[in-house]
């Protein structure tokens, strides 16, 4: 089921056919081999495959047999479609999981959640479970309804930073199942509010800066991002 508020729907994955495609003109089409593992790693393999062979990528491969066989007959015509390992490299670039590390691609997916609730907090509270994180400060905590039941990883509490109105915030205390909270220190988030996690283009922070708070394959963030997660795709020149 899909969480809404007024504003939009609470969770989100924004996937930018027009970036993928501009990523792939980047690198070149006929240069790489573009990796559905994962279901794209979380893009959405058909989608991202029919965008790409539209921008005249040929070869496309996956991880398994299995991954081979559910996805060979949905294959756009005129690919072929291979069984090798992931090229880490050549996935973080297409997708523009790194774009700093790659100057000219810019990210395809972005992560966004729907502030749920506003709570103050006292100077030294703790927050969820085992109160690993204390509020500094006087302050203001927003719950946003993503969770390790959304792939959200649990390691990124105490770890990692959201963008809310601009501001870099902390994810404060652990990841429970089905939300976490950041500390937006003395400013109040209304409900409502959007909060982007990476895939903001006008953002440093990237798939990579998710990545490195825990010590993972970059390719992993969006990889493990799950189905409770409305994919919402972008078409057109002026999707972003």
């Amino acid at each position: 089921m899909t969480l809404q508020t007024e504003r939009g729907p609470q969770r989100e994955a924004r996937i930018s056919l027009p970036q993928l495609v501009s990523n792939i003109a980047v690198l070149g089409a006929d240069a790489f081999t573009l990796d559905l593992s994962a279901d794209a790693f979380g893009h959405g393999a058909q989608r991202i495959a029919v965008a790409a062979a539209e921008s005249g990528v040929t070869s496309f491969s996956v991880r398994s047999a299995s991954e081979a066989a559910s996805l060979r007959n949905r294959m756009p015509a005129g690919t072929h479609l291979t069984v090798k390992s992931v090229d880490e490299t050549s996935v973080t670039h297409a997708y523009g999981l790194e774009p700093a590390k790659h100057r000219g691609t810019k990210p395809v997916m972005r992560l966004s959640g729907r502030v749920l609730a506003v709570k103050k907090i006292a100077a030294g509270a703790g927050v969820s479970y085992g109160y690993t994180w204390r509020a500094p400060d006087d302050g203001w905590l927003a719950l946003v309804p993503l969770g390790y039941g959304d792939g959200f990883v649990r390691a990124w509490g105490n770890r990692a930073t959201a963008q809310w109105q601009g501001i870099s915030c902390p994810l404060a205390g652990r990841v429970a199942m089905d939300a976490h909270s950041i500390y937006t220190g003395a400013e109040t988030a209304a409900v409502g509010d959007e909060v982007v996690y990476f895939g903001e283009h006008t953002s440093d922070v990237s798939a990579a800066t998710f990545a490195e708070a825990v010590g993972a394959p970059v390719v992993s963030v969006t990889a493990a991002l799950g189905l409770r997660i409305p994919r919402v795709y972008l078409e057109g020149v002026d999707a972003s």
